[in-house]
């Protein structure tokens, strides 16, 4: 069998720009729920996107995103919760 090229078979990285302190509150709140981080924002996506058969990604506890700081991401996107939703 022929060796693969680098990066042969692999999806390609789409770099985006996310604040140092929600990146760390995100990996720690993967973390809890057994999550890499890619896993969850490919979730999300599919989600978000009304993909067939794609559910949101599970959440840990409220306690467990301590790290978020809410005011720094507040108005980031025009994001509706559930809790905002019609």
């Amino acid at each position: 069998m022929a060796a693969r090229a680098r990066g042969e078979g692999k999806t390609p990285a789409r770099p985006i720009r996310i604040e140092g302190d929600l990146w760390e509150a995100f990996g720690a709140a993967c973390e809890a729920v057994g999550l890499d981080r890619s896993a969850a924002v490919r979730a999300f996506m599919a989600w978000f996107a009304r993909q067939p058969g794609a559910k949101m990604p599970k959440r840990p506890p409220a306690a467990d995103t301590s790290g978020v700081d809410e005011e720094a991401t507040a108005g980031s996107a025009d994001v509706v919760t559930p809790d905002e939703s019609p």
